[in-house]
């Protein structure tokens, strides 16, 4: 008998195995996960320190006290742009490999995008330890730091698209072998994140590399404030959705597996994730309302559009609530609002997501008012705008965040969650000290308290009706900080003390669902990154246009007349 040779298997078809990462796998998401616990472990920290530097009443005597700028750079950076930003990277890998059954198109792609961003984040890093950098996270001019800090974001910002790109790959990879079929939900999440991260960050790439980095290096004498921040600010309110998506990933694609239920509507996820894309950038104006370069009718129409990217969430909350209702009515749920309490409340997995929402209602109310051109010339620039921040990014994003390594770490060491009730307390205390902490800064901010400045400073002025409530978030901040610690206990436990192995399947779906339609244009890349073009040529072309002064000297050459 002649022998069968038997036929390579091809990487369409490759089978990740079902309840541990392996060999690269394990190897790419673990160290994105790792250097996110290390900034976030350092950034988490800071935070309370800042709280008891506003508080009147605990005005201590600390050393850490005098480098508040310093302190408060390293929180939003190694939090908001560090630990989100390698948690992104490591969550669109994971769900693009698991989703489509496949490896990635380019492990080497991969890993070189992710040395990018360490060796970017240590060239930042550094210069913020060392002083260099006390520029806040929202580091455009006058305000100027060390040339390695601006190099090393532009190193962070192009490693991630090397990432994205490699992950565009895998998916026309996936597309040539699945013809007609949909792609799973969860990862046309992802391709649309990518999509929408690419054409934000070019307005901060562009900031970067013709403004401060060439300041900071003195090639240039001055540059234009009003022109850096239209390009940050271009940048700076998608960021927030860059945060959310993978957010909106587990509550759309996540949780409804986790809750042993089907998504109410996975056509009507694939329409927000597309109306985010669209939406999310050319609405960044309402960051300049106060700013006299941007027009007023540019003002209104940026106003408008922010209104629009408001329905996204709408959509998502009657989503997720009909997801919830079908769990909780499985679970022998009656009454009319019988559902809510029928929800398994003692498993910190869903617990943390469900937290994550709570805080989100909020953080999108205020979002809505700040919105509004009327109110944001009374809340802009006070302590409403960082209790707006925290419940958003501090609220959804970080505990949903935490849901994910409470099973994604166990995946990476193949161990069970290290001591799941105190995982729990950790999303409940979370979830109190946030909510207090948010509601205090929020109207502390409606009292005259400031933002981006150093209360506790000598001769510093904190507005008496202020100060009760700047108080109560550095209360918020001790309940923070415990929480924090619980999760770093856990955390720790799991990736070294944890014995019993990994039972449990990970939240992936592998198919899109056949009896739901979709049309082929949600899928037709081409028109809609045309429709993205457009849209951000109609509505940031004019505001640039008129920052840009041709007949005073270009901004960019920093030549005599461009300083405003």
């Amino acid at each position: 008998m002649q022998a069968t040779q038997a036929a390579p298997r091809s990487e369409s078809s490759f089978k990740f195995p079902t309840l541990s990462l392996v060999g690269s796998e394990r190897s790419l998401i673990g160290m994105h996960i790792l250097i996110a616990l290390v900034a976030l472990s350092i950034g988490i920290t800071l935070g309370p320190f800042q709280t008891f530097r506003r508080a009147p009443a605990l005005q201590w005597d600390m050393p850490i006290f005098s480098y508040y700028y310093q302190a408060l750079t390293a929180h939003g950076v190694l939090n908001a742009l560090v630990f989100t930003t390698y948690m992104i990277m490591a969550i669109s890998y994971f769900v693009t490999q698991r989703s489509l059954e496949r490896t990635l198109k380019s492990l080497k792609l991969a890993w070189l995008a992710f040395w990018l961003m360490t060796i970017g984040l240590t060239l930042a890093g550094g210069a913020i330890i060392a002083g260099e950098a006390s520029v806040l996270y929202t580091f455009y001019p006058p305000m100027q730091a060390h040339w390695t800090f601006y190099l090393g974001l532009a190193l962070v910002i192009v490693g991630t698209w090397l990432g994205f790109l490699d992950i565009g790959l895998t998916y026309n990879a996936w597309r040539k072998d699945h013809p007609g079929e949909k792609v799973p939900l969860a990862v046309y999440a992802v391709v649309t994140n990518g999509i929408m991260w690419f054409t934000a960050s070019l307005g901060v790439a562009i900031e970067v590399l013709t403004m401060l980095l060439p300041m900071s290096l003195g090639i240039i004498d001055t540059t234009d404030p009003q022109v850096g921040r239209i390009l940050f600010w271009f940048f700076g309110h998608p960021l927030v959705y860059f945060w959310l998506i993978p957010a909106y990933i587990s509550w759309y694609t996540m949780l409804p597996k986790q809750l042993g239920v089907r998504l109410f509507s996975d056509t009507m996820g694939r329409l927000v994730f597309l109306m985010i894309m669209i939406f999310a950038i050319p609405i960044g104006v309402h960051h300049l309302y106060v700013d006299p370069g941007v027009s007023e009718v540019a003002k209104i129409f940026h106003s408008i559009f922010t209104f629009v990217v408001a329905i996204p969430s709408f959509l998502t909350a009657f989503n997720i609530a009909a997801t919830m209702e079908r769990s909780g009515r499985k679970r022998g749920a009656k009454s009319l609002l019988g559902w809510i309490w029928h929800q398994p409340w003692d498993n910190p997995v869903i617990v943390s997501q469900y937290g994550g929402m709570i805080l989100f209602i909020f953080g999108g109310i205020t979002g809505i008012m700040n919105a509004s051109f009327n109110m944001n010339i009374a809340l802009h620039n006070t302590a409403w705008v960082v209790g707006h921040f925290h419940t958003t990014v501090a609220g959804a994003v970080f505990m949903t965040y935490t849901s994910i390594l409470y099973w994604l770490l166990p995946m990476v060491r193949g161990r069970k969650l290290f001591a799941p009730k105190l995982a729990l307390a950790q999303a409940y205390l979370w979830l109190m000290g946030m909510f207090m902490f948010g509601a205090s800064m929020g109207r502390a901010g409606l009292e005259g308290a400031v933002r981006r400045t150093d209360a506790g400073a000598a001769g510093a002025y904190v507005p008496p009706a202020a100060a009760p409530w700047l108080n109560w978030t550095a209360v918020a901040g001790m309940i923070l900080g415990i929480s924090a610690i619980l999760l770093f206990v856990v955390v720790i436990g799991t990736a070294f003390f944890s014995k019993e192995k990994l039972e449990a399947e990970p939240p992936i779906h592998t198919k899109a669902p056949t009896d739901e339609y979709a049309s082929k244009l949600f899928e037709n890349w081409k028109l809609w990154i045309a429709v993205v073009i457009v849209s951000n040529v109609i509505m940031w072309g004019p505001v640039l246009w008129q920052a840009f002064d041709p007949v005073n000297g270009f901004w960019v050459l920093g030549v005599p007349g461009a300083a405003r």
